[in-house]
């Protein structure tokens, strides 16, 4: 679901829920570090099949946008006590998979906060902090691709979207 019009009875979700249970795998990520900066949170579980194919083209968004100012911050919600306690697995399947960016080890809770309810997820902001594309199908994936180019590109000042 694109986000580019909103009126007066949507209220958009900020991106401000970044501490998630399970801590995180390769460094930790503060909401204020993200201020002025297109975010990519990817929501995935590490037994879930389409989420490690789609692995490659997330790392693919890292390479292409990234140097122009897009995080990304990886979810991984975990489905168990042991995983959240002990995050070795999630730290073997990271180095596995090329994995370098952050990654919040999530007990469900930040998943429930975004409405996040299936995996793989996206959930794109603008560089406000505004929730801008939420998507949980592989056919919404081209919609990924077109709205980091918008909140990247050349004319990319403030990311928000005009009425």
């Amino acid at each position: 679901m694109a986000l580019d019009e909103l009126n007066d009875d949507q209220h958009p979700i900020p991106l401000t829920l970044l501490d998630p249970d399970g801590g995180w795998i390769n460094s930790p990520v503060h909401v204020s570090q993200l201020h002025g900066r297109p975010v990519l949170l990817h929501f995935w579980s590490m037994d879930c099949e389409s989420c490690v194919s789609q692995l490659a083209q997330v790392q693919d968004w890292i390479r292409d946008y990234g140097p122009q100012g897009l995080v990304v911050i990886g979810v991984d919600v975990t489905h168990s006590e042991s995983e959240l306690r002990d995050t070795n697995a999630v730290e073997d399947f990271a180095r596995r998979h090329g994995l370098r960016h952050p990654i919040a080890v999530d007990d469900g809770s930040m998943a429930g906060a975004y409405g996040v309810d299936s995996h793989p997820g996206y959930l794109v902001f603008d560089t406000q902090g505004i929730l801008r594309l939420h998507v949980l199908t592989p056919e919404q994936m081209r919609d990924i691709q077109m709205i980091l180019e918008r909140l990247t590109g050349p004319d990319a000042t403030t990311g928000a979207f005009a009425p």
